[in-house]
């Protein structure tokens, strides 16, 4: 693949700013591995995301030793490629200085931007490394315009949206701030809103937000509510493919558009690399075609296909896959005969509508009580082909005739994207004058070297020919570079073949050196400022003793629950954000206005703010809010007392810190640190979700809603309340029973 200018201009009217603005698309890969890695560089990746080897949210991947990590940015600035390093889980106070020696790491090596979720960190960040550019996590769960101002506010140039932002919100940030907007657009859904799930830690010490997740999402649970029961995967969400939507989002603001999966191998990697490298280059007219999709498909998706809109529209989407949660492919067949061969060995005849060949993995299912399952899986040896569409092969796996066949690998889609090759293009310019030194001149974008060898003496005999000079010239072999143009200047001098191609190496290492160096950043280094926040200091959160009350525990007339007076300030949590439903519960609590306060949900988009705005306007004995989001600290700007609760994930002091600068009076501490700060009752929920689990579930019509409240998840000898929260929008909470 050629490396020609892949971040494409797109003019964009920013209404805030009046004025048009030059925009790069940006297409952003990720990177698990060092296969990845190169895989994702070749198929024309303009960016990669990796992590080293802790405070990344995919620990669980190989990720990358601080000895590989230079070898490897130089590479990827060679061609023009940023690496950003993810720097996106909390960090607790006595973690702080070691996180800053892990950057000043990757600062040296090289890289171009860190992708951070805690807040104390990216201070402590800015500060160690002043002109560093710092992009905010999805898990810092941005996703409306007051978000993104205080992200902007931190210091923040680049933000990634939560895959939970609506495309009017996407409008309003860019049109409403000067930051960088980053969006998902294929791979894996958290059903949780990011950030703010906290099951894997509650359940088994393993944090999401540490990287850690053991992703209880994807496993079986049972449903009831008002006497309906169901079972399956009833919290794992599809995977994203928004292909078709790329130029709306573009349009809307989106500069960064990024691949998921650092989990995922370097076949997937490439295969979506080259799907939406096609895909920007051709923004303005290209759709997906339906041979890339397949090839999207057969890389990775669970179930019968991909979420194409996602959260974009308003209302909220059937985000579920309930029958299956990995990878079940694309669909080729039926097992047409299974005999015995050998021992424990079956031949088996596939009949299927695309090849079948050595090295393809296969799927096997069956309908079982009314629903497709899987249940085998097989890694192809030799095959052989007989008939139409007829292929043999011999396995273990004890497969049944009338199976469904599934392609999970190509073998020739990984051979395809293994064989994609990357190149730098070059022009030539020789110099081969009698009496003169041999000279040779090169160029690539703009950057050029020259380099100088022996003098040049008439030929005796034979001397060497333009011809001759040119065929030297463009035997660049595995260095990367491929000659567009190669002008020669010779006046009949000979020069070997030796000498001609041991300058065209010095030409081109040069010439490597200075486009690595000039798409390296230089990154400044405040030593004192690491050693200085490298000493051992411990969070305090002092704060009032609160109590969180949900309105199902607060009825209207009922008197105050017995802890009431025990606590200094009462939260009221209610399940619809009306002026009757928080009237009830002043009512039923009795307190004076500076001894409540109104809990902010953690998911709030543009429209749910103006509902928010619109009741506080006619409640104005609420004079304190807890928010949960860093959307809240806006509403401190409107003369608000504004404490930042749980969901801001304050983990260490700088955490703390930061948000007393924007706007809060305290910080409670995050529900990752183990202390609780309430006396009882429940401060969030240990998933938010942005999607509504009964329609999902019991396939409910929204516009004729009957959910009752009574909804229940459980999953082995566990049992969750799913509590709804009302705004403009419906979101709901998962809570433990």
């Amino acid at each position: 693949m050629a490396c020609k200018a892949y971040l494409r201009k797109l003019f964009v009217y920013n209404v805030v700013r009046r004025r048009y603005t030059v925009c790069m698309l940006e297409l952003l890969a990720p990177s698990g591995d060092i296969n990845s890695f190169n895989t994702a560089i070749a198929c024309g990746a303009d960016a990669v995301y990796l992590g080293l080897s802790n405070f990344n949210a995919r620990r669980k991947a190989e990720n990358f030793t601080n000895a590989e990590l230079a070898d490897c940015i130089a590479r990827a600035h060679f061609f023009g490629v940023k690496v950003y390093i993810t720097l996106n889980t909390l960090v607790n106070d006595s973690e702080i200085g070691e996180a800053l020696r892990l950057a000043r790491s990757a600062v040296e090596a090289g890289a171009d931007a860190f992708i951070v979720q805690d807040i104390g960190l990216a201070a402590c960040l800015r500060q160690a490394f002043p002109n560093v550019a710092l992009h905010a996590s999805t898990q810092l769960g941005i996703h409306n315009l007051y978000g993104a101002r205080q992200a902007e506010k931190l210091g923040f140039k680049r933000i990634v949206l939560s895959r939970e932002t609506k495309l009017e919100d996407i409008k309003a940030i860019s049109s409403g701030t000067q930051l960088e907007i980053e969006y998902f657009v294929q791979g894996a859904l958290c059903v949780a809103f990011s950030g703010n799930c906290y099951l894997s830690a509650a359940e088994c010490g393993a944090s999401g937000n540490r990287g850690l997740c053991k992703q209880l999402c994807r496993l079986p649970y049972t449903a009831e509510a008002g006497g309906k029961r169901a079972e399956g995967y009833l919290l794992s969400a599809r995977d994203l493919c928004l292909a078709n939507s790329l130029k709306e989002l573009a349009d809307a603001g989106v500069t960064s558009f990024k691949i998921e999966g650092r989990m995922r191998r370097e076949g997937y990697v490439g295969s979506a690399v080259k799907v939406y490298r096609r895909l920007l280059d051709g923004i303005d007219s290209s759709k997906i075609s339906k041979d890339e999709l397949l090839s999207l498909k057969q890389a990775f998706l669970r179930g019968s296909g991909y979420l194409e809109r996602a959260y974009l529209d308003g209302g909220t989407p059937d985000v579920i896959e309930k029958h299956f949660n990995n990878h079940t492919g694309i669909k080729i067949g039926y097992v047409k005969k299974v005999k015995p061969f050998k021992a424990d060995l079956y031949e088996v005849t596939v009949f299927s509508d695309r090849p079948i060949a050595a090295g393809d993995g296969l799927k096997f299912f069956a309908e079982v009580k009314g629903e497709m399952r899987e249940l085998a899986s097989v890694g192809v040896g030799d095959v052989r082909q007989h008939g139409v569409g007829e292929y043999t092969f011999v396995t273990k796996t004890a497969v049944k005739e009338g199976w469904q066949s599934n392609v999970i690998l190509s073998k020739a889609q990984e051979d395809s994207v293994a064989g994609e090759r990357r190149f730098n293009h070059v022009s030539f310019e020789v110099s081969a004058l009698v009496g003169k030194p041999l000279a040779i001149s090169v160029t690539c974008n703009g950057i050029a070297e020259k380099v100088s060898g022996e003098i040049c003496q008439k030929a005796i005999n034979q001397p060497t020919d333009i011809a001759a000079f040119e065929q030297q010239i463009k035997k660049t072999g595995d260095s990367g570079f491929v000659a567009d143009s190669v002008v020669v200047h010779t006046d009949g001098v000979f020069v070997a073949k030796s000498v001609i191609n041991g300058l065209r190496r010095q030409a081109l290492e040069k010439l490597k050196a200075s486009i690595i160096a000039a798409n390296s950043p230089k990154i400044a280094v405040n030593e004192d400022k690491i050693n200085e926040f490298s000493q051992e200091i411990s969070s305090s959160f002092e704060h009032r003793r609160m109590r969180f009350y949900h309105s199902d525990e607060v009825q209207d007339g009922a008197s105050p629950l017995t802890d009431i007076r025990k606590a200094e300030l009462a939260v009221l949590c209610p399940s619809a954000y009306t002026v009757q439903e928080i009237t009830a519960m002043l009512r039923a609590l009795s307190l004076e206005a500076d001894k409540v306060a109104l809990q902010l949900p953690v998911i709030a988009n543009g429209r749910d703010i103006a509902v928010l705005e619109a009741l506080l306007a006619e409640l104005p004995q609420i004079k304190t809010l807890v928010s949960e989001n860093i959307y809240g600290f806006e509403f401190a700007l409107q003369g608000y007392k504004v404490i930042a609760g749980a969901g801001h994930n304050v983990l260490n002091v700088y955490a703390k810190q930061q948000c007393i600068a924007l706007g809060a009076s305290e910080a409670l501490p995050s529900l990752e640190s183990g202390r609780r700060t309430m006396l009882t009752g429940d401060e969030l929920p240990l998933m938010t979700f942005a999607h509504c689990p009964y329609k999902t579930v019991f396939e409910n019509d929204c516009a004729h809603c009957s959910y009752t409240g009574d909804m229940t998840l459980a999953r082995e000898k566990r049992k969750y309340r799913v509590c709804r929260t009302k705004l403009h929008n419906c979101y709901f909470g998962l809570f433990e029973l």
